[in-house]
């Protein structure tokens, strides 16, 4: 018989009910017929359970079904991992995802749609969800046909079975590579803002700054932390040129304002700044950006410009006063320099012809000396014969010095050639012309390299003879040593002739060119004093410059510079001077 609770389960109430009987029956009523009712019960129960089983199939299928439907069409990539990361089972979007039919992908490693360079990142990804038990999150570069790649966002969970083994990874997988392009677009436009020497930021009018660049680091002192979330106008307490809401006003009505504000920046100085202003709708919020250059030290430099020039101005009325005579003053000048020209010209020509010509009589008297000491030289006593002797040596000294003279003169009177030299081959033939000297006095001479000038031939010979033959001379006890040298510098080659001679009291430096110029005594030294005079025109000649250094008792350098081609054309037509060159 059956419990007193199985007669009261609601499926027999039902069955009960279904065939007309009530649950609880009177007492003489047979057993068998007993029987048979409750044969009968179980019979509905029976139907009445398979109905209830048929319809949560029903219900079971439909949301199988929907389950189904949502998994494959689904905007996301579905993957089940086993926890070897092969593919178990993938929806529809995944496939596509990888641009491949899904039973290409299942049995499949998930790690070859992964790019190479991220495969072990994806590795240690996964046994970060196997060792944490909490969805992870991670960003690859995915490949797409095997030759295509985009950018995934990786969402995984771990999944247990009952017994709390490992079960599966569920993967989904959501393509971002509009979202990263976006994003890599806005790093690189970052980045240049922040390249930008300008001040650039942008601002909500309810929410104040919203970015900060780093010119705008630089010009205000504000880093951007401290800068963002601050009204702009209070933390660089603008000072505009008109009212604001006359400025905001035009923003509104012409999407842009330019002008000249002042700003405060966090050291507390103010600036000027020439300022545009542009303002973006974006998603119903008005947003302006910002770009701001520092302009004080233009407005002080036109300001300090202007003072100058109205100073200026002045000062053009007065000298519009004396300019009728400065100009008059000029005119002098001009003459009086042409006539000064003209004198030193004549002087040349003087010095030239004087010399020339002095030298027939002075070979007279010279001749006739000689021929009264020969003839009649024997019949003079002693002092007639010293005195004839001073004579002869005073005419030869006066020889001496015409032919210095005529030498001095001819430099620049005639119509010299100029070309490309070879100082080495200059020096060679010098050192040949003074090989006598040499020999006589056992003097040392080295030389660097020389280069290749642009120079006269017979000028350089001379300059370089007089440099080296006084070198020679001038060696006191010791044995002479010289040395020649050149450099180059920017528009000129610059020779130095270095000796170990006697030297010069510095106080003497500026007078040795002058022309007759002797520091030491005809007994000691014999020469006229014109070499260095002579050297000196030499180098003029050629647009150069000459100096010496020394001190006494410690030798003597002698510096001479001959500028390059280009710069003696152009110092020749500066001058207006003709250049003959060969």
């Amino acid at each position: 018989m059956e419990t007193d609770k199985n007669k009261s389960s609601p499926l027999r109430i039902k069955a009960e009910k279904i065939i007309g009987k009530q649950l609880h029956r009177e007492d003489n009523s047979s057993e068998d017929d007993q029987y048979i009712h409750e044969l009968h019960v179980h019979q509905i129960e029976l139907e009445l359970q398979n109905e209830e089983l048929r319809k949560a199939q029903i219900k079971l299928e439909e949301a199988r079904r929907k389950y189904f439907d949502l998994y494959n069409f689904a905007p996301v990539g579905y993957f089940t991992l086993d926890k070897n990361g092969i593919i178990m089972d993938v929806n529809l979007a995944g496939a596509a995802l990888f641009g491949k039919e899904r039973i290409y992908l299942n049995k499949n490693a998930f790690i070859h749609h992964i790019i190479s360079a991220e495969r072990n990142k994806f590795h240690k990804y996964l046994s970060k969800v196997l060792e944490t038990n909490r969805k992870q999150t991670i960003e690859l570069e995915l490949l797409k046909n095997n030759d295509h790649f985009f950018y995934g966002l990786l969402e995984t969970v771990k999944v247990l079975n009952e017994d709390e083994t490992f079960k599966e990874y569920r993967v989904t997988v959501t393509d971002i590579t509009e979202l990263k392009n976006k994003e890599n677009n806005l790093k690189r436009q970052t980045a240049l803002l922040n390249l930008s020497n300008e001040a650039i930021y942008s601002w909500e009018y309810d929410d104040g700054i919203i970015s900060w660049n780093h010119g705008a680091e630089i010009l205000y002192g504000y880093s951007a932390e401290e800068a963002i979330g601050h009204n702009n106008i209070k933390l660089l307490k603008t000072e505009f040129p008109e009212e604001f809401k006359d400025i905001k006003q035009k923003l509104y009505d012409d999407g842009i304002w330019k002008g000249e504000v002042v700003h405060t920046t966090q050291n507390s100085t103010k600036i000027i700044v020439e300022s545009h202003q542009q303002l973006i709708n974006d998603n119903s919020t008005d947003i302006v950006i910002e770009a701001n250059r520092d302009i004080t030290k233009r407005r002080k430099m036109e300001k300090l410009i202007e003072e100058r020039g109205n100073k200026l101005e002045n000062i053009n009325k007065m000298l519009n006063v004396e300019i009728g005579d400065f100009e008059k003053s000029e005119i002098k000048l001009e003459k009086l320099i042409e006539k000064y020209k003209v004198s030193n010209n004549e002087l040349e020509q003087f010095a030239y012809v004087s010399s020339h010509d002095l030298k027939e009589p002075l070979r007279m008297i010279t001749s006739f000396l000689d021929l009264l000491k020969k003839n009649y030289g024997v019949g003079l006593d002693e002092n007639a014969n010293e005195y004839i002797d001073f004579a002869v040596d005073g005419a030869k000294r006066l020889d001496m010095m015409i032919n210095d003279l005529l030498d001095y003169s001819r430099i620049g009177k005639e119509s010299e050639e100029f070309g490309y030299l070879n100082s080495e081959k200059i020096l060679e033939t010098v050192l040949t012309n003074l090989k006598p000297l040499i020999e006589e006095n056992n003097a040392v001479i080295t030389h660097d390299d020389l280069p290749f000038i642009f120079a006269n031939s017979r000028m350089m010979n001379q300059l370089f003879q007089n440099i080296i033959g006084n070198a020679i001379k001038y060696h006191g006890e010791k044995q002479p040593e010289i040395h020649i040298s050149s450099s180059n510098a920017q528009d000129e080659c610059i020779f130095s002739v270095k000796d170990n001679g006697i030297g010069i009291d510095k106080k003497y430096l500026d007078k040795i060119f002058i022309i007759f110029q002797r520091l030491n005594s005809r007994d000691e030294y014999e020469g006229t004093g014109i070499g260095l005079a002579i050297s000196e025109k030499i180098v003029k000649k050629h647009k150069g410059r000459i100096w010496a250094e020394s001190e006494l008792g410690n030798g003597t350098t002698f510096y001479f510079s001959i500028p390059n081609r280009t710069t003696r054309l152009n110092q020749s037509y500066l001058e207006n001077e003709p250049l003959t060159t060969s």
